[in-house]
C-alpha cells in the first residue's frame, strides 16, 4: 500500500511539473511576441494566475529614478481596485523582504509569519492564505519582485509550485529587460528625430541668405555646441538700403534656450519697422521679452541698423560683448561703447544708440561668448588677443575674415569639442 500511494503521489507530482512546464514553454513563446511594455505586464500576472492556479498576483517593479519598489500591476479581487503605482517602505511586507534579500520565499500561512503585513487584508476583506513570492533580476540588475496568492485548488503552495514560480520568475526577468532596452532604443531613436527636427526648425527661423550691395559685405558663421543652440543672428531689409541686424545669445542651453531664441526672432521680425532707432526697437523688444520670459532666462543682444550709402552703422547694446571694428591696415579697435543690462531683466529698461562710421574695406566684428570661451586642451581660451591676432590677418572680404576667424579658433581648440555655441557676423563696406 505504502508503495502504491508513493507510486501515486510520484506520478501525481510527474502530472503537475509536466503541465505547469508546458505553460512555461507557451508562456516563453508569448513574451516573445509581445512588443508593448503594459502589454507585458498584463500578460505576465495572466499567464502567472493560471499557471499556477493562482487567486491575485502582483507585480512590483524598481523604479529606475528613485530606485523604490513599486506596486506596478495586480490581479485579482484587491488589485483591480488599487491604485498603481503604490511605493513600498523598505522592511514592509513579503515584497519588500525578498527584494532586500533576493531570495524566494514560500508562505505556507500568511497569518504566522512575521513578514507579512496584513493591512491591505483589513482594508480590502481579501483573506490571504498563502504566497509564492520571487526575485526578479537579470545577472546584477534589480527589476523587482513578483507574487501570486492563493492557490485555488488546495489549501497552500507548495516547494514544487516554487521551483516552477522560480523558473516563471526567470524568463519574467529576462523579458521584462529585454522590453525596457527596447523601449529605451525606441525613446533614444524619437529623441534623435525630435532633435534633428528642432535643429531644422531652429536653422528655418536664421536667414539663408544674407543680404548683399554694391557697398555692402556681409558673412556669418553659427556653430551649435549641440543640436540646437541659444545663438541666433537675423539681418533684414526694412526699405531700401537700410539693413537691420542683431546677434543674440540666450542665457542657458538646450530646449528651453532654443525656444526663447524662436520667440525672441519673432517677436523682433514684428517690432522693427523704417526708420526705427535700433534703441527704441530694443526697448519694445525687452519689455515683450519680460512680459513673456520664464524667471532666470535673459538674452544678450546687439541690434543696429546700417545705411551702407551713408557709411556708419547704429546699434545698441543689452548685455551683450562690444563689437571690434578692423580698419583697412589690418589694425584691430574696440570702441568705448553704451550698454544696457540684458533683455528679460529690466521691465522698463532704456537703451542708447552708438554710432560708428566706416571707411572703405573697413569691417564690424559681432561675436558671442562662444568665441571668447573656446577652450583647448589646457583649459587656454580664445582670448581677446588671439581674436584680434586672427583678425589682423590680410583679407579680402567679409566672407574671408570670417573664415579665418574661424579656422584660428578651430585650431586653438584642436580635439576638444566646443564648450558653448558659436556665431560671427562680419559687416563690411567696400
Amino acid at each position: 500500500m505504502i508503495y502504491w500511494a508513493t507510486m501515486l503521489a510520484t506520478t501525481d507530482e510527474l502530472e503537475r511539473s509536466v503541465n505547469i512546464y508546458r505553460g512555461l514553454v507557451e508562456v516563453s513563446a508569448l513574451i516573445n511576441s509581445i512588443t508593448d511594455f503594459n502589454e507585458l505586464l498584463s500578460a505576465i500576472l495572466d499567464v502567472a494566475g493560471r499557471v499556477m492556479h493562482a487567486e491575485a498576483s502582483s507585480l512590483f517593479l524598481i523604479n529606475e529614478t528613485t530606485g523604490d519598489l513599486e506596486l506596478t500591476i495586480a490581479r485579482g479581487p484587491v488589485g483591480e481596485a488599487l491604485a498603481h503605482p503604490v511605493k513600498i517602505p523598505r522592511g514592509r511586507g513579503i515584497a519588500s523582504w525578498v527584494r532586500e534579500h533576493r531570495k524566494s520565499v514560500l508562505v505556507i500561512d500568511a497569518y504566522q509569519d512575521s513578514r507579512f503585513y496584513p493591512e491591505l487584508d483589513r482594508t480590502s476583506g481579501f483573506m490571504t492564505r498563502s504566497i509564492l513570492c520571487i526575485p526578479l533580476f537579470q545577472q546584477e540588475t534589480e527589476i523587482g519582485v513578483l507574487q501570486v496568492l492563493n492557490p485555488l485548488d488546495k489549501p497552500q503552495f507548495d516547494h514544487l509550485d516554487l521551483e516552477a514560480f522560480e523558473a516563471y520568475g526567470n524568463l519574467v526577468a529576462t523579458a521584462i529587460a529585454k522590453m525596457r532596452a527596447i523601449v529605451r532604443e525606441r525613446e533614444r531613436k524619437q529623441l534623435e528625430r525630435d532633435l534633428t527636427l528642432a535643429t531644422e526648425i531652429q536653422h528655418s527661423f536664421l536667414p539663408d541668405v544674407l543680404p548683399s550691395t554694391a557697398l555692402l559685405s556681409l558673412a556669418a558663421h553659427y556653430r551649435p555646441a549641440g543640436n540646437i543652440a541659444g545663438d541666433f543672428y537675423d539681418v533684414f531689409e526694412r526699405k531700401d538700403h537700410e539693413f537691420y541686424f542683431v546677434v543674440g545669445d540666450v542665457a542657458g542651453k538646450g530646449v528651453s534656450a532654443a525656444l526663447l531664441m524662436a520667440q525672441a526672432i519673432s517677436m523682433l521680425r514684428l517690432i522693427v519697422h523704417p526708420g526705427m532707432s535700433p534703441a527704441d526697437a530694443l526697448a519694445k523688444w525687452n519689455a515683450r521679452i519680460c512680459a513673456r520670459t520664464v524667471r532666470g532666462m535673459f538674452i544678450t543682444a546687439i541690434l543696429g541698423k546700417i545705411i551702407p550709402n551713408q557709411r556708419f552703422i547704429e546699434f545698441a547694446v543689452a548685455g551683450h560683448l562690444p563689437p571690434l571694428l578692423r580698419l583697412p591696415d589690418g589694425s584691430v579697435e574696440q570702441p568705448e561703447i553704451l550698454a544696457a543690462p540684458p533683455l528679460g531683466i529690466v521691465r522698463d529698461q532704456t537703451y542708447e544708440v552708438n554710432q560708428m562710421r566706416l571707411l572703405p574695406r573697413s569691417h564690424v566684428v559681432i561675436y558671442t561668448d562662444g568665441l571668447l570661451e573656446s577652450f583647448n586642451a589646457s583649459r587656454q581660451s580664445f582670448s581677446l588677443k588671439r581674436i584680434t591676432k586672427a583678425l589682423s590677418e590680410p583679407i579680402e572680404n567679409s566672407s574671408a575674415l570670417v573664415a579665418g576667424l574661424i579656422k584660428a579658433e578651430a585650431e586653438h581648440r584642436g580635439e576638444v569639442a566646443p564648450y558653448d555655441d558659436l556665431t560671427i557676423l562680419a559687416i563690411g563696406l567696400k
